[in-house]
Order: C-alpha cells, then sequence, then structure tokens
C-alpha cells in the first residue's frame, strides 16, 4: 500500500468513525420519549434523513461526505514540497550528478520515487543520446509528474459535482413522492400526507450542497498549491537535469 493510499484509509476511517458515532446518537436518541415518527432532532434529520426512503437517499452522499473529508486531510498532509521531495534526498541526489555518478544516481532514482526524482531517472536514461534527447525526456517527465498531481487532486473535484447531483436526485425523488401523494388523495391533501416527500426533497439538497462546498472549495486551493509546487520542483528538477548535460559520460 502506498503512503498515499495509507494516508487516504486512515483519514476516510477516521470520518467514518465519527459519522457512525453520530449515528449511534441520533439512533440513541430516536429511541426514547416519541416514537421515531415523531422524533425530529438534529441527527435524526440530518444522519438518518427521517429514515425509511430519506435515509436511502442520504446514504450514498454521505459516503461520498467520509470521502470528501478524507482526501481534504491526506491532501492537506502529503501537498508539500519537503513531503514530495524530502530535501535530504535531493541533497544525495545532486551530489551523485555533480559527482558524475550517472549510474548511481539512476539506481537512487529508482529506489526513491519522487517527482525530482522520476524526472532525473527519465532524463538519465537518454544520456547516450545526447543533451537534446536529456532535455526532452525530461520536459515530458515534468509534465508526466505535473499531471499525476493535478489527478490527484481531481477527485475533489469530482465530490463536488456529483453533492449536488445525487442531492437533486433525492430532491426530484421527493417531489415524485409529494405530488403523487397529491394524485391520491384528491384535491384536499393533508400536511402530514406531503411532508415526507418535501423532506426527503430538502434534506437531501442540503447534504449534497454539504459536499459540494467544501469539496469544490478545497479543491481550488490544492490547486493552487499544485501549481505552485510544480513550479517550484519542476524548476529543482530541470537545474539538476542541467548538471547531468555537464557531467562526464561514464564508459561502459
Amino acid at each position: 500500500m502506498t503512503l498515499f493510499s495509507r494516508r487516504a484509509f486512515w483519514a476516510a476511517l477516521a470520518a467514518a468513525a465519527l459519522h457512525a458515532a453520530l449515528c449511534a446518537v441520533a439512533h440513541a436518541q430516536a429511541g426514547k420519549g416519541a416514537p421515531p415518527t415523531q422524533e425530529f432532532t438534529f441527527l435524526h434529520v440530518y444522519i438518518w434523513g427521517g429514515g425509511g426512503v430519506g435515509f436511502v437517499f442520504l446514504l450514498p452522499i454521505e459516503l461520498l461526505s467520509i470521502a470528501t473529508v478524507a482526501f481534504i486531510i491526506e491532501h492537506f498532509i502529503t501537498l508539500h514540497r519537503d513531503r514530495l521531495v524530502p530535501p535530504q534526498l535531493a541533497l544525495e541526489l545532486e551530489t551523485l550528478l555533480e559527482e558524475g555518478k550517472h549510474k548511481e544516481a539512476a539506481q537512487f532514482c529508482e529506489a526513491s520515487r519522487n517527482y525530482v526524482t522520476g524526472i532525473v531517472a527519465a532524463a538519465l536514461a537518454r544520456t547516450a543520446d545526447g543533451p537534446d534527447a536529456v532535455k526532452a525526456a525530461a520536459a515530458t517527465a515534468c509534465d508526466e509528474e505535473n499531471l499525476k498531481l493535478v489527478h490527484k487532486i481531481s477527485w475533489l473535484s469530482l465530490f463536488g459535482s456529483l453533492g449536488p447531483m445525487l442531492g437533486l436526485f433525492g430532491t426530484v425523488v421527493g417531489m415524485v413522492m409529494a405530488f403523487t401523494r397529491i394524485a391520491e388523495q384528491g384535491d384536499s391533501p393533508s400536511p402530514r400526507d406531503l411532508a415526507q416527500g418535501i423532506f426527503t426533497a430538502l434534506v437531501t439538497t442540503v447534504w449534497g450542497l454539504l459536499v459540494a462546498m467544501p469539496a469544490l472549495g478545497f479543491f481550488y486551493v490544492f490547486k493552487m498549491r499544485v501549481q505552485r509546487l510544480s513550479f517550484e520542483l519542476g524548476n529543482a528538477a530541470l537545474a539538476m537535469v542541467g548538471r547531468i548535460r555537464t557531467a562526464p559520460v561514464e564508459r561502459k
């Protein structure tokens, strides 16, 4: 399991545990006093969705909210220059390149994969083809590493778009339920007959927005961070590639 997946797993586990705790409290509260159909505490409304159909439509959005929290926590931990490229590793690689130890540098890059070593490894693989080939390989590898960082944060954009869609789906189904009641009851349905459908429609809309707002907000925060890191780390990697071109070529 990679470092990223481990952190995402533990963050998701923590968010799921919090959600389960809230559900347990809501269930305990629903068991006291009035029957569950009459219990309208905050937890009963926004965690259980009123029960029944409401919970069916809330559950996938709640799972999406757990994933959103997990990714936000993981990105806050990992999207730092020292996390992506530890300074000690960069210093060791730079020393090997300055000494012209291309073979050792290539082995080091394979053993310690990160943003910079991926670019340097691609450049080292083309040293026999001349300076232009080295530069082209480094540029291509730099684009690939930047794309990996963009893909890493793009899940938040997906969650931010999917949350309101799931909420809208619940909203439409809730309104269908309400109008079905009107059709069944005739011209004078009671407010209680319409309440469940409207309740489902509104609470799923709320949850969809609760997922979308932090997901999209943090996506753009991390997007700006990725752009800055790509610029800084790309320049650092290309500076190391410049040393490859000037270093003496080893004879086999």
